[in-house]
Formats: structure tokens, sequence, C-alpha cells
């Protein structure tokens, strides 16, 4: 498949439905076209970072997450999944300093913020109840709802010395611009 004849608007909305319908391949290519013409299309390479942990490759998400939380420090999404990402590989100071400006926040992504710091320090009991503080609160992002639905479900289920310490569940949460989502 070219690219060459669809432009950026185009190309992100082509890439969403890929990601939609599970085509990581069709999705990352479009979004490296997106980001080789525009290598600050915000969304793009939001995208971009959370297609690539999706799949595994963590070292490029977190190099894509940051640039995004560069590009666009308020939006609290792009930073949440940088601090995620940082807490599930053991970077707790890291993930702290990354999660500040939403640590505080009496929002859902305020709560599963606070989760990923407690989990990342092996406070299950802690994480566990941030994740259904945010759970209680209104939900944003359903996937991000859905997927701390799940979090909460094997961490009631696990045997305390089996339990997640700090998961990543990183789906792309909302496809929106700096400042919210979409």
């Amino acid at each position: 498949m070219t690219l060459d004849h669809l432009d950026n608007e185009e190309l992100l909305r082509l890439s969403l439905s890929a990601i939609e319908s599970d085509r990581d391949a069709d999705a990352i290519s479009m979004l490296k076209e997106i980001v080789a013409r525009q290598p600050d299309h915000f969304q793009a390479v939001y995208l971009l970072a959370a297609q690539h942990a999706q799949i595994g490759m963590f070292d490029r998400a977190e190099s894509e997450f940051r640039a995004a939380v560069e590009m666009a420090p308020d939006f609290p999404v792009a930073r949440f999944q940088l601090g995620q990402l940082l807490a599930m590989g053991g970077r707790v100071d890291e993930a702290r300093g990354i999660l500040q400006p939403i640590l505080e926040a009496r929002d859902a992504l305020g709560a599963y913020s606070r989760a990923m710091i407690a989990l990342a320090e092996e406070r299950a009991d802690d994480g566990l109840r941030e994740i259904e503080t945010g759970l209680a609160l209104p939900q944003p992002i359903p996937a991000l709802a859905n997927d701390m639905r799940r979090l909460s479900q094997s961490l009631r289920e696990a045997e305390p010395e089996h339990a997640p310490s700090a998961p990543v569940y990183l789906a792309g949460y909302g496809y929106g611009r700096p400042g919210g989502v979409e």
C-alpha cells in the first residue's frame, strides 16, 4: 500500500481505524509516515508510542512518550502512559517525577497514577484501593477504565506474594489532542 497520495489527516483517521481493528503494522506504518512528514505532529507521536508499547517495544515507546510529553506537557494521558511505562520498568522515582503534575488530581487519572506508584513500590493493597477510588469516579477514558477493572480483578485474585507489582496496559488511551481526550 502506498501512502504518498494520502494527507496527514487521512492517514491519522486511517491509523485510528487500524488501531481499533488490531492492525498494528498498518497503524504503525501510517503513523510513521505522518511523523516523517511532520515530526511535531503530537497525535501521531503519541499514538506511535502507544502502538510501540502495545507490541512490546518499550524503549521506542518510552522515547516517543517522552517526546509527546515534551510537545504537550499538559496532556495528562501521555504523561500517565509514560509514568506507567517507567513504573512497570521499576523506575519509580522517574515515574513519580513524570506523574507529579497529576498525582494530586482528584480525578480517575490521578487515582490511577497513584495506583501505578503504589504497585511499583509493591504496595498492592494501596494500589488496589487507588484503582477502586478511580473506578468510582467519572471515566473520561473508557479503555483505561476497562484496563483498570481488569487490573483490579487480577489484584483481588492474586496471592499476596504473586500480586502484579507494575503492570502495563498501554492501549493508546484516547486519541485526543493536548488539553483533552476526544
